[in-house]
């Protein structure tokens, strides 16, 4: 099942959010990066009105979620994070929420941030029709985050 975020999820989230990172990252995180307290963070995005973070529930247990904000200037939807919990990658679970994602973005174009290292993520973007730009951020163990696109009325479900 997939819902929108509660405020009460909001530490469940974050938990999750660390878990996820530190699967992925591995070691490429900075002790002080990998300790972060994200749960002010999640606490005031699940009740942003120009957020939106819907959350993958099995059993009454979130085992992912994603968080996505509409640009309205721009016509655009950004997709801030899609995280599974780690022992649920390559499930079904992150196909889930991005076919909730798809639908949010109602034929709009969409961009995200990939850590270039992440090539699960690249994977999986790449399958749905997803793009790298040129466009990058400096990241973690000195490898950028890239920007990557969907064009709008994109059917790369």
């Amino acid at each position: 099942m997939v819902r929108r975020a509660r405020p009460d999820d909001a530490d469940a989230i974050a938990a999750l959010h660390a878990r996820s990172r530190a699967a992925y990252y591995g070691d490429s995180l900075s002790a002080e990066d990998a300790g972060h307290d994200r749960r002010p963070m999640w606490r005031r995005l699940v009740t942003e009105h120009d957020a939106l973070v819907l959350c993958a529930i099995v059993d009454e247990v979130i085992i992912g979620f994603c968080c996505l904000r509409r640009a309205a200037a721009v016509n655009e939807v950004e997709l801030q994070s899609l995280y599974i919990e780690p022992g649920r990658f390559g499930t079904g679970v992150a196909e889930t929420l991005y076919v909730s994602f798809v639908a949010e973005c109602r034929g709009r174009a969409a961009r995200l941030e990939v850590w270039d290292r992440n090539e699960r993520a690249k994977a999986f973007y790449r399958r749905r029709g997803w793009v790298p730009s040129d466009q990058t951020r400096p990241g973690p163990a000195d490898t950028p985050f890239v920007t990557w696109r969907l064009p709008p009325e994109s059917d790369a479900e």
